[in-house]
């Protein structure tokens, strides 16, 4: 039988330890009748060609490096799959790839088309009866006049992610104010402005989110909902910062925290978002307000944070699920 090759996209140099794409490597290149490859978007030339590793055995965080040496030469027609395993932002090797995935119709999780559709904070938009009183932002003056309104907020880049450059701004009595290890500080409106024109500058679609701030997140932490196939895998909650008060996602401080019936409504109203644009492999992260009821803040259809989930649910063995979902759609 002719072994299928399976495509992984991902930069293993900016991989943490736990990351589950070492489990992925381990659990796929177990499968006899699957040649595994790994590759960064900027490996893929303008002609299709890619500079890609050919993996034959296990790979660990101290010798990833590694996965740089003795690269081989493969058109990037000759994948049966290519899983994006990539974190944002879409620069333009990131876009350049996805073009070329769509372009050539190369069976990918998820799909390159959803990934452009879905893969900003700004998709929130379509559900504001699911979030908190958010306001979505191309100005300066539009930001401030938001914060202004919503008086108790966090901003945040559109694109961002990782839980990086989210700041917690209020504004009370005609001044606005910051918190640096969960001291407030005063900021003048030149400040804010100043920060806001850097957010926008950043962030590739010129979008800026200010999202309502809900006090009781860093009492119970940010709940994850992760899903395969519009169906929900498992939950956690990220526990915060002791120091800062947010949570901090890449550092693992997870705890088990069963879906409820909120998050199963949830899931339900966007499983159709999710099949219409070939999103596969999902996570929610949730807030709750103060009348305890869960609100969605983000979709993460880049990297779900699968290593936490393996942490609380080490019965539903990760690994093995997803590979057995990539085979099948290789068939």
């Amino acid at each position: 039988m002719m072994r299928k090759r399976l495509g992984i996209v991902t930069n293993p140099l900016q991989l943490d330890e736990q990351d589950t794409f070492f489990i992925f490597v381990k659990e796929s290149i177990s499968r006899p009748n699957l040649e595994v490859f790994v590759f960064d978007a900027c490996d893929l030339s303008k002609e299709g060609v890619v500079n890609t590793k050919l993996i034959n055995k296990p790979v660990a965080f101290k010798t990833r490096s590694k996965l740089n040496d003795k690269k081989t030469i493969v058109n990037l027609d000759d994948f049966d799959l290519v899983f994006l395993k990539k974190d944002p932002p879409i620069d333009k090797y990131y876009r350049h790839l996805l073009d070329m995935l769509i372009s050539k119709k190369i069976p990918t999780v998820n799909h390159p088309k959803g990934i452009l559709k879905i893969g900003t904070k700004a998709y929130l938009k379509h559900f504001p009866e699911l979030t908190p009183k958010t306001f979505y932002v191309k100005t300066v003056r539009d930001a401030v006049a938001s914060i202004k309104k919503l008086r108790n907020c966090v901003i945040k880049q559109s694109d961002s992610f990782g839980g990086k450059g989210v700041k917690h701004i209020r504004y009370r009595d005609g001044r606005f104010y910051g918190y640096k290890l969960k001291n407030e500080i005063s900021l003048s409106e030149k400040d804010i402005s100043k920060m806001i024109k850097e957010y926008l500058k950043k962030s590739l679609d010129k979008t800026m989110l200010v999202v309502e701030y809900f006090l009781s997140a860093p009492k119970r932490g940010d709940k994850r909902v992760v899903i395969m196939e519009g169906e929900i895998l498992g939950s956690y909650i990220r526990l915060p910062d002791v120091k800062k008060g947010v949570c901090i996602c890449a550092n693992n401080g997870a705890e088990l925290c069963d879906p409820t019936k909120r998050d199963r409504q949830i899931v339900k109203i966007l499983r159709p978002h999710f099949k219409k644009h070939g999103i596969e492999l999902a996570a929610l992260d949730l807030l709750m307000s103060k009348d305890d009821v869960e609100h969605l803040s983000e979709i993460n259809i880049f990297n779900p944070g699968f290593c936490n989930l393996d942490i609380v649910h080490p019965e539903l063995n990760i690994g093995k699920k997803i590979i057995d979902m990539l085979c099948r759609k290789m068939i």
